[in-house]
């Protein structure tokens, strides 16, 4: 039975990552995410010698760390006395309203020893249940991680790098202003992959263009196929430095979306080929 985790790319270009994290806080943070302890009730023991041992720091740098991303970062709980780590917004990409996904999170919750945590988890399960959480997209996530056992079905589990919900909050109202965003997440990461910048998905003109062509009934791929299309005719052009938010997502959405595409670099080939076919003169 092999069990794996894949982090996706946007974890690398998140902006809680990219403006709070330090490299010795990206790789701590991927250690958490990833290490053999972790499950998918997102609360885990693990000793300090595990720690150690995993990461090869040293104590003391350890218990600094989990004290940081506790009370700074406010991405995780860390229990001293159980030695128990809860990663805070696990459920959100993890689980599903599945019910194997549901009962197995329980079956492992009942063996949290931190009573705080364990409340934390149940409560989460019985809102899913109950319909009052919301659990966001699987693809793209600024941040996320994915559990797979190869001898099960599909299911998969991601963790988003976010803002903390307290420990002691039951119920995550459903709101579309976290679909959206969400949207305006993966569409500008897949942006900046695509044409390697980092503009940010939160700029008030961008959220603008893009909540207009989304009340307009565009979708999520419509965005993808936009800037698939103009990167690949714009990128290595005079016309690169169109490739952004304001351009794609404006006025001429529709236009874009609906042309076919001869990039501009193979235009001007055949352009400069000429009228004349030379190979046979």
């Amino acid at each position: 039975m092999a069990i794996y985790r894949n982090v996706q790319l946007s974890f690398w270009t998140d902006n809680k990552v990219e403006d709070d994290f330090t490299p010795e806080d990206k790789y701590f943070y991927i250690y958490l995410l990833t290490n053999p302890q972790t499950n998918i009730c997102g609360c885990y023991e693990v000793s300090y010698s595990q720690m150690t041992r995993q990461t090869g720091y040293n104590k003391d740098t350890v218990i600094r760390l989990l004290e940081r991303f506790d009370k700074v970062h406010k991405v995780i709980k860390f229990d001293s006395e159980t030695k128990e780590v809860l990663i805070l917004h696990w459920y959100k990409y993890n689980w599903s309203k599945s019910e194997k996904v549901l009962t197995g999170v329980l079956g492992v919750a009942k063996h949290i020893k931190s009573d705080e945590f364990r409340k934390y988890v149940n409560d989460m399960v019985d809102s899913i249940k109950n319909d009052t959480l919301y659990i966001g997209y699987t693809y793209p996530m600024e941040t996320s991680v994915s559990d797979t056992d190869s001898d099960t079905d599909s299911d998969t589990d991601s963790d988003t790098v976010s803002d903390s919900v307290s420990v002691n909050n039951n119920i995550i109202n459903k709101k579309k202003d976290n679909i959206d965003n969400n949207i305006y997440i993966n569409i500008i990461s897949y942006l900046n992959n695509r044409c390697n910048t980092r503009y940010r998905y939160n700029t008030p003109n961008t959220k603008k263009h893009i909540g207009a062509r989304i009340k307009e009934g565009y979708t999520e791929q419509d965005f993808y196929t936009v800037i698939d299309k103009k990167v690949n005719e714009w990128l290595g052009t005079e016309r690169e430095r169109y490739l952004r938010p304001d351009t794609l997502f404006g006025t001429k959405f529709e236009s874009y979306l609906n042309q076919n595409v001869i990039s501009e670099k193979q235009g001007n080939q055949n352009f400069n080929k000429g009228a004349i076919d030379w190979d046979n003169v």
